[in-house]
């Protein structure tokens, strides 16, 4: 593996291997819901991260919303030691307050957004080179736009996509993109009855783009929209609170061309739920938050049809093997900025059957699964969950973690090989 943080846990595989395993039933073990802390922040090196994503050489890259140098929030990275790297302090000039994730071009570039900063103060889009060089690639002044805080896409042809909450024509909020050469085009405004507030993009089987508007729509609750590349935008879902409310980050695309979402409000208990919105054109509520599973989902879903990993090992859970297996249908795995155990945010996994189950509930400042208020979720190669925490964490000013989804089965007694497991067949797919 890549990382120092990944080699403790995979020490232990590699310490057993070539000692012969079996396969035993799910239900003889039990998850292990652990959340190691790769980065506790404290101001100086960034307070509040808001997101992280991995590249193939297995480095980590996030964003903070503030503290830092100039307290106006950094750009950051995690090297193979685990050792945390200041990127960019932002000061105003150059941007403020990066709220978004950050999107990785296939160029190693990285780009994002700063919510405010600027030259008209109303945001940014920026650009860090693969040699570390910084700079600034779209300055919002309102009429093209203004404060984003959702992530940007990149079509093939090198073409960013992205949205603002404000701003625009109506100053609702608007659809852009900007060229290989750096030209800002406004692609559609909002006006609030047509959405206000967009959030990421993502693009369908048919070539148009879907998203969501955290609110407006017939009820000021937020919605669906269908948009072609041409402009042309059409309202799929409006959300009433029954249904759901307030829409966040964006849609996820299944392979069949399905899509999921999660509201931060309305459902049952209006503390949020989760959506599917077929390639039929129907619209159902999977799930919906109660408070003991979770509330107010501030980030949207990841599909993570191989999350769990069975164990099969030896005594006092000591690994010789680990593979994946498949959940039956499409299963993702989400967070809430509140709820659980303690009211301060979950990591959950739901199923396209309603299934939800709570893999962590956040503790704070102390305990084993430390953090507050989640704020983002990515799948790392290593077959583990990676995120941040906006608050919580040691200085209670958020965290950077990962998510170990095991599941520990030990053998019969007896067997110090394994070999009293048995020979019962799961559908195992090699890791």
């Amino acid at each position: 593996m890549k990382t120092t943080f990944r080699k403790k846990f995979l020490s232990q595989t590699l310490a057993f291997a070539g000692v012969a395993t079996c396969a035993v039933l799910p239900s003889y073990g039990k998850v292990h819901e652990g959340v190691d802390t790769l980065v506790n922040f404290d101001g100086k090196n960034g307070s509040h991260p808001q997101s992280v994503l991995e590249d193939s050489a297995g480095h980590f890259y996030g964003t903070t919303l503030s503290g830092g140098k100039y307290g106006q929030g950094t750009v950051f990275e995690i090297l193979e030691d685990g050792k945390l790297v200041t990127l960019v302090n932002f000061n105003g000039t150059n941007g403020s307050a990066p709220e978004a994730g950050l999107l990785l071009a296939p160029d190693g570039s990285l780009y994002g957004t700063t919510k405010t900063g600027g030259a008209d103060n109303k945001g940014t889009v920026f650009r860090i080179s693969p040699k570390g060089q910084f700079s600034t690639v779209v300055t919002f002044n309102g009429p093209n736009g203004a404060s984003p805080d959702s992530g940007l896409a990149m079509g093939p042809d090198g073409t960013i996509y992205g949205s603002t909450m404000a701003g625009g024509v109506d100053k609702q909020g608007s659809i852009f993109k900007i060229s290989p050469t750096g030209k800002l085009t406004t692609i559609t405004s909002f006006n609030g009855s047509n959405g206000s507030a967009p959030g990421s993009l993502v693009q369908g089987d048919d070539g148009n783009f879907y998203g969501i508007c955290n609110k407006g729509g017939a009820d000021g609750k937020g919605l669906i929209f269908k948009l072609t590349p041409t402009g042309q935008l059409t309202t799929l879902v409006t959300f009433s609170g029954s249904n759901g409310a307030n829409p966040v980050a964006g849609l996820t695309k299944t392979p069949n061309g399905d899509f999921y979402g999660a509201c931060a409000n309305g459902g049952k208990d209006d503390l949020g739920s989760v959506f599917k919105y077929g390639k039929d054109g129907k619209f159902s509520t999977v799930a919906s938050f109660n408070g003991a599973n979770g509330a107010h989902p501030d980030t949207g879903l990841i599909e993570w049809s191989n999350g769990y990993f069975y164990m099969i090992g030896l005594w006092n859970n000591m690994l010789i093997k680990s593979a994946k297996v498949q959940w039956a249908g499409d299963n993702f795995c989400g967070t809430t900025s509140g709820g659980g155990t303690n009211g301060i945010g979950t990591i959950y996994r739901v199923g396209d059957d309603g299934d939800m189950v709570t893999l962590v509930s956040f503790t704070g400042t102390r305990g084993i699964d430390v953090g507050a208020n989640p704020n983002s979720l990515v799948p790392g190669e290593d077959g583990n969950l990676y995120g941040t925490t906006g608050f919580g964490g040691y200085n209670n000013q958020g965290s950077v973690f990962r998510l170990q989804l095991q599941i520990w089965i030990l053998p019969v007694a007896g067997s110090s090989d394994g070999s009293g497991c048995g020979n019962i067949n799961l559908p195992i797919v090699s890791h």
